[in-house]
């Protein structure tokens, strides 16, 4: 297998890392030796204030977040981290842990999560997931990907159903295919002949006329209304 893109270019995936467990941590740690493009810029142990402070300063590229009690406020823990991401290159954010219900893990993606990487996984994969989310892909449980993507596209669809393609000029119409399809605003800058800036201004516009908030919502939308 050739390299990756990332790691073909010499650029590092700047990872920060929040765990309360040593064990977890020791765990992420060795699975991520495997990716030599992968670079630790951070390790929060402590308080969720700790790691919104270090993510303002450090500003990573991939955020690996695993707790190893159960937090009943992990949403707006993650529209936390969304909120901060804002106004700079975003960060992806990327769980660890057991995997919860369908209907939490929409919850969760619609809050700002990347992806969901299962205790359960071989931690090999780690590294590749990393990846992942740092090209804008999602990555969840590779055995529950079917039915957790089903469901969320039947909750994206059931909240967009009033709204239509008829909104979109022709040119915000093949972008979003293109977000469709999973590709970064770079991508869609280079397929389309246009800059990265105009690619944002156009998604900002689609965000608007959609009603939608995230960049899944707007893939989902793409796929579930069969533009490719």
């Amino acid at each position: 297998m050739g390299k990756n893109n990332t790691q073909a270019s010499g650029k590092k995936i700047k990872v920060l890392i929040f765990s309360t467990s040593d064990l977890i941590l020791a765990g992420i740690l060795n699975a991520l030796e495997k990716g030599p493009e992968i670079e630790i810029i951070g390790i929060e142990k402590s308080t969720i204030d700790s790691l919104l402070s270090a993510i303002k300063t450090k500003k990573p590229d991939v955020i690996l977040f695993s707790n190893s009690d159960p937090l009943p406020n992990i949403k707006e823990i993650c529209k936390a981290i969304k909120d901060i991401t804002g106004d700079q290159k975003k960060s992806k954010l990327m769980l660890i842990g057991n995997i919860p219900p369908q209907e939490e893990i929409v919850g969760l993606m619609n809050a700002g999560v990347r992806g969901y990487f299962d205790l359960n996984e071989p931690s090999g994969q780690l590294a590749d997931a990393t990846r992942s989310i740092f090209k804008e892909e999602i990555w969840l449980p590779r055995d529950k990907m079917s039915s957790i993507m089903d469901r969320i596209i039947s909750v994206v669809g059931r909240d967009l159903k009033e709204k239509t393609l008829d909104q979109l000029t022709p040119t915000e119409f093949k972008v979003l295919r293109h977000i469709g399809q999973g590709k970064s605003n770079e991508e869609i800058a280079v397929d389309m002949f246009i800059s990265k800036n105009t690619v944002r201004s156009h998604i900002k516009s689609i965000y608007a006329k959609l009603g939608t908030h995230s960049r899944l919502q707007l893939a989902l939308y793409a796929i579930n209304s069969a533009l490719f």
